[in-house]
């Protein structure tokens, strides 16, 4: 299975990298082959709104030329998707939401239609009422079983909290234990 791994983080060695980690190891020990994409290596603007993309029901339509069609392309080839960022301000990072604002130009193609998807995320804080708002976000966008934009199913939604605490770790890889077998569990 070819499983895309999209990380928002802008500290590559960072908890959400740590996480990750443990989660790519799981997963290639069982066979599996994985594409991380660091979103902090690509130029991806913003959303301009044009809605030039619906044009085009084949392909990433849009009209810009950066680096988001290609990482569109590359999440598009995947059986399985896992969206990775840390928390700030309640939400994904500024590096990963303007890809996941792009990928609108995707909802009127067939290219997610199917994907298994994830969300993964690192936050200092508490979980309560700290990631429910990213959580809200992902599944209006993203549980395509339940009016979300995508016809993505997603698998679930993932939430490291207390990230300084010393026991992330062993928190960390139980989570992308968790992750992995809900992926595998799901086919």
């Amino acid at each position: 299975m070819k499983i895309a791994i999209v990380m928002g983080s802008p500290q590559r060695h960072g908890k959400t990298a740590t996480a990750l980690g443990f989660l790519e190891r799981n997963l290639l020990s069982q066979g599996h082959d994985i594409d991380r994409i660091n979103v902090t290596d690509y130029n991806i603007n913003g959303c301009l709104g044009c809605y030039a993309c619906m044009q085009n029901k084949d392909a990433a339509g849009c009209i810009q030329k950066d680096d988001a069609e290609q990482v569109l392309m590359r999440i598009s080839l995947a059986d399985v998707v896992i969206y990775a960022s840390p928390l700030y301000c309640f939400d994904l990072t500024a590096q990963l939401k303007p890809l996941v604002d792009r990928s609108f130009c995707l909802s009127n193609t067939s290219l997610l239609d199917g994907k298994r998807v994830a969300l993964l995320i690192t936050c200092a804080g508490q979980e309560e009422g700290n990631a429910d708002l990213v959580q809200e976000f992902f599944r209006r966008g993203f549980d395509g079983e339940n009016k979300g934009m995508f016809h993505t199913k997603l698998v679930g939604e993932y939430i490291i909290p207390f990230s300084n605490a010393s026991d992330f770790n062993e928190r960390a890889r139980k989570t992308a234990n968790d992750l992995a077998a809900a992926i595998l569990n799901d086919q």
